[in-house]
């Protein structure tokens, strides 16, 4: 349903801006297009064929989008959960750190890379002065420098309603690592938060951000024109700020509320859930902890932590031909729902597609690619162990076989091998990377039903 409404709906939503002398970003409608070519045989396709019995199957090439597809989404979800939990996380307990911030600094981080980086290192950094100053009168630490904590961080740019809310999701080792007079380097666990804790590590980031801001010339207090991005792009600065609050963008309805369906009973969320504000829309929550042993759990976090924005299952299309998004909990006015037509959902997608060369995906401490103490933390793939020859292969080659290979991820998400042959059971061997239309059409026509002239020129 996503793929036709962005098929239907993407031509008006790209008229509609140009039209307004405001264009859509090129990594924006660039984003968009590979979605609509992904997983379409007539857009490319591998084919892999079995030695023994000659049957031949044809794979579509993915869009490897990272904003707007949810398959590809979703297999590098997989992919990057299974590679931390087998090759980053040690078997020690997890505590989730998880930083919400003030809706006028949603605005500036979705767009402005370099203060997205600093506001990032400004909350690892509180989080481990936390640790190490526990760690120093737990344990009795000469200095807080001997404790080395780690965590992975993971920037999510929406909210429930497909609305743009950059937050922040860290998982962060629940004690530190010392280095005991052996000279071996060992694991100890540290008390849970209590809200104290979790309250000054929030205003800890709340003044230091605030600084910053006030250096750069990017607090409340800064004129209209340092709008950087009001000025560079402003159609995305538009969608930025409406996804934001809530409003539309286009057609006669622009700058009113969207349309919400009500479902539940009005309360009050923040008591429901037991959750304490602190300094002001700066809140830190890290009431989640998983056990050292438990690392089915720790990959549906990770999972949890790089899913998808919208699920198709959340996603229905109206008799009118809007859309319905159903919110994942009711909000506390009661609000279950909210109304969209297709260029007003494209728009909050567009929103929420992460400008080009930002890292949603970071580490810090002993996790961090250039700590010396990294190669002493981090488990040994099973095959690292189990081969011997991948000791002395290459560097290149061992870096090479890091991630999944295709065929594994297809097995690991779908629960697909696609290097079975259906017939004989036996392995299957690729054979060709079709890209041209001429060779995808033979292949297609040898393979299954013909194909149209239009789909294959």
């Amino acid at each position: 349903m996503l793929w036709q409404c962005v098929k239907e709906h993407l031509p008006a939503f790209l008229d509609n801006a140009a039209e307004a002398d405001r264009p859509v970003p090129k990594f924006v409608r660039e984003e968009f297009e590979r979605f609509l070519r992904c997983g379409i045989l007539e857009e490319g396709c591998a084919a892999v064929q079995c030695e023994s019995c000659g049957f031949t199957r044809l794979v579509a090439f993915s869009c490897k989008g990272r904003g707007v597809c949810p398959s590809c989404i979703a297999r590098r979800m997989s992919d990057t959960a299974a590679h931390l939990v087998d090759r980053v996380i040690p078997e020690v307990p997890m505590r989730q750190w998880v930083l919400s911030l003030p809706v006028p600094l949603r605005y500036l981080l979705a767009w402005d890379c370099e203060l997205s980086t600093a506001v990032i290192g400004i909350f690892m950094d509180a989080v481990f002065r936390h640790l190490r100053r526990v760690a120093k009168v737990e344990l009795g630490l000469r200095r807080i420098v001997e404790a080395h904590p780690g965590a992975v961080c993971v920037v999510q740019r929406w909210g429930g309603s497909v609305n743009l809310n950059p937050h922040v999701h860290a998982l962060v080792t629940d004690g530190i690592f010392l280095r005991e007079a052996d000279g071996t380097l060992r694991f100890r666990a540290l008390p849970e938060p209590t809200k104290g804790d979790i309250a000054a590590v929030a205003w800890s980031v709340c003044e230091r951000v605030i600084a910053l801001l006030r250096k750069r010339g990017q607090w409340l207090d800064a004129p209209p024109e340092n709008d950087l991005l009001a000025e560079k792009e402003p159609m995305l600065a538009q969608l930025y700020a409406a996804s934001i609050a809530g409003t539309l963008v286009m057609g006669p309805r622009a700058g009113q509320r969207q349309m919400r369906l009500f479902g539940a009973a009005a309360r009050d969320s923040d008591a429901d859930r037991g959750k304490v504000k602190n300094a002001y829309g700066f809140d830190v929550d890290a009431s989640v902890r998983v056990p050292a042993n438990d690392r089915k759990r720790l990959e549906k976090l990770l999972r949890y932590t790089l899913r998808p924005p919208l699920s198709r299952s959340r996603l229905e299309k109206l008799s009118d031909g809007r859309y319905c998004i159903a919110l994942k909990k009711a909000w506390g006015d009661g609000t279950t729902h909210i109304i969209l037509d297709g260029p007003e959902l494209l728009g909050r997608l567009a929103a929420l597609v992460p400008p080009p060369r930002a890292h949603l995906t970071r580490y810090f401490g002993v996790f961090a690619p250039r700590s010396k103490l990294r190669g002493e933390v981090v488990p040994k793939p099973k095959e690292d162990v189990d081969n011997n020859d991948c000791k002395h292969a290459p560097d290149t080659e061992r870096e090479r076989q890091r991630r999944y290979t295709w065929s594994q991820l297809l097995a690991r998400v779908f629960a697909i091998d696609i290097l079975e042959c259906p017939k004989c059971h036996s392995g299957m061997q690729r054979v060709e990377w079709a890209t041209r239309p001429e060779r995808i059409k033979t292949l297609l026509n040898a393979t299954g039903p013909p194909v149209a002239e239009k789909a294959a020129a």
